[in-house]
């Protein structure tokens, strides 16, 4: 049981998809920095809604609200990479609301509602995610559908570089799609524009330079990305993972709008602004005027600025051997040149030892999350999987 969580008593929520018997004191800190203590109940994890080792389950309090609480279980909470990963993801969460939060484009990214990272198991509230995945929508989108899709993803790639942010992890199970249009997950992949790349992502949906791990991160990776998650949700296929899909031609869908996107090399590629104006000329100027300036930018970066000297600082001094600091510490999504400097999260940190040939940034030690993870990529299928349940919505009881 978290810290702020107390067992009290309660009753089974008859036809919810929270069916907890008990409900719990949970305290979290909102959006806007308030402490909140509300009586909740939880329902059963649903691990197929958030990347491994996460978890994720509905919560509904007790005047009625309901959403989901993606969290860290005991055990990963001590993994350094694992707890790193869920911080960075509150983070970018706040950033990308406090952005757009009540503009015409917050909807294109989770609702966070609360957090606690100094528990046991540290955590996140979201509202409940739109939609379903994906992957799980292979089959039966219409070409309108299809270009809603890509004009959002180019949308919210676009709309993250304007905060200095890009998504490193866009594939089939992070995005979710209905009728109102596409809603971005897993912003724990997010990390600063122009920092130094480190392997991470899995193909084709990486671009080759991230999972390489050479050069500086760019928005265009996340281009890149979208162009495969496009490919894979009009052909039914991976393409490929080191550039255009030799069945690109004959496909004018994509082929059309999004053929420099496959290229090789990140600066072959157009820009977001560029691929927003050629899709959507009046999205584009409209993101361009969507941002008002921030009265307290000067004082968020003089803090980042007194806070990089301070660990540059004590880098210098000697460190007791096994300690975690000699991990490298880095500023979080929001720090310089990253937004609007909204707290500090890290990425995973560098392996040890030179990685596994096949790393894709997701591995943890131990590993018992690897099967469930190539299951949440895929938005709960695997090849050749046609069974029934192809394209459920999770938690469809709470419909």
């Amino acid at each position: 049981m978290e810290r702020g969580e107390h067992a009290g008593p309660g009753r089974t929520a008859q036809g919810s998809s929270v069916r907890h018997d008990a409900t719990r004191e949970l305290s979290f800190v909102s959006p806007q920095g308030d402490l909140h203590r509300v009586r909740a109940r939880f329902g059963p994890d649903r691990p197929r809604l958030v990347r491994p080792p996460a978890m994720a389950r509905p919560v509904r309090f007790e005047d009625g609200w309901q959403g989901f609480q993606v969290r860290l279980p005991e055990e990963a909470a001590a993994d350094r990479a694992a707890y790193s990963l869920l911080e960075a993801e509150i983070t970018t969460a706040l950033a990308l609301h406090r952005a757009y939060a009540g503009t015409r484009f917050g909807g294109l990214f989770p609702t966070p509602v609360g957090h606690d990272m100094n528990t046991p198991s540290p955590f996140l509230l979201y509202a409940v995610p739109r939609g379903r995945p994906l992957s799980g929508l292979t089959e039966g989108v219409s070409l309108a559908g299809q270009r809603v899709v890509e004009r959002d993803l180019v949308l919210a790639v676009r709309l993250m570089e304007v905060v200095g942010l890009v998504h490193r992890g866009i594939v089939p199970g992070a995005v979710r799609w209905d009728e109102h249009g596409v809603q971005v997950w897993d912003l724990g992949s997010v990390t600063r524009a122009g920092r130094a790349r480190i392997p991470y992502g899995i193909p084709p949906f990486a671009s080759p330079e991230q999972r390489a791990g050479v050069g500086a991160t760019d928005s265009r990776d996340a281009l890149w990305s979208v162009a495969q998650v496009m490919h894979q949700l009009v052909t039914g296929r991976p393409g490929s993972p080191d550039g255009p899909p030799p069945d690109l031609a004959a496909h004018r869908s994509i082929a059309d709008t999004l053929s420099p996107v496959f290229a090789r090399r990140a600066e072959d590629r157009p820009t977001p602004d560029a691929l927003l104006r050629t899709l959507v000329p009046e999205a584009a100027a409209e993101v361009a005027g969507v941002l008002l300036p921030d009265p307290l930018e000067q004082f968020r970066r003089e803090f980042d600025d007194t806070r990089r000297r301070k660990h540059t600082a004590l880098a210098r001094l000697p460190q007791p051997h096994g300690s975690l600091a000699s991990f490298p510490e880095e500023d979080g999504p929001g720090g310089p040149g990253g937004g609007r400097g909204f707290g500090a999260g890290q990425d995973v940190p560098p392996y040890p030892t030179a990685p596994p040939m096949d790393a894709t940034g997701y591995e943890y030690e131990p590993r018992p999350d690897r099967g469930r993870l190539r299951t949440w990529i895929s938005g709960g299928r695997t090849s050749g999987n046609t069974g029934s349940d192809r394209g459920r919505p999770e938690g469809g009881s709470r419909r």
